[in-house]
């Protein structure tokens, strides 16, 4: 399935839906988020709603009227998504172009130490494969 980009709102819904234990309510995301957000309960059913929708959660009817959900795809699966869309959108694919927008100064010693071991990495895979 092809997912969209989440809106933030959504997108830190989603973080705490993955950081619970399934299944998560309403109810559960208004006590932990809703409140300190100023939303009113409406607005996270809204949102689980569109999360539904889009087929980042799945629905089932609980008790009464509460609804239990459960994500359909990983943190790690949106995050792979959105990481290569930002790729090709703002790189052309291209690392050379990724590497060079961070280094305005802003890479560290150990940054520079992880990219020469990834090439390393990625060096010692080609020899085995070549």
């Amino acid at each position: 399935m092809t997912y969209q980009r989440l809106p933030d709102t959504e997108f830190d819904i989603m973080n705490l839906i993955w950081d619970s234990e399934p299944p998560v309510t309403t109810s559960m995301v208004m006590d932990t988020l809703g409140r300190a957000r100023g939303w009113k309960p409406q607005t996270v059913v809204t949102l689980f709603g569109r999360l539904v929708s889009r087929g980042f959660l799945a629905v089932k009817k609980g008790r009464g009227r509460s609804h239990q959900y459960r994500p359909l795809i990983s943190r790690q699966d949106y995050l792979q998504m959105e990481t290569n869309a930002f790729f090709d959108r703002y790189h052309g694919r291209s690392l050379g172009s990724l590497i060079a927008s961070l280094n305005d100064g802003e890479l560290t010693r150990d940054d520079i130490e992880e990219l020469q071991s990834l090439i390393r990495q990625a060096k010692e895979g080609g020899e085995r494969h070549g």
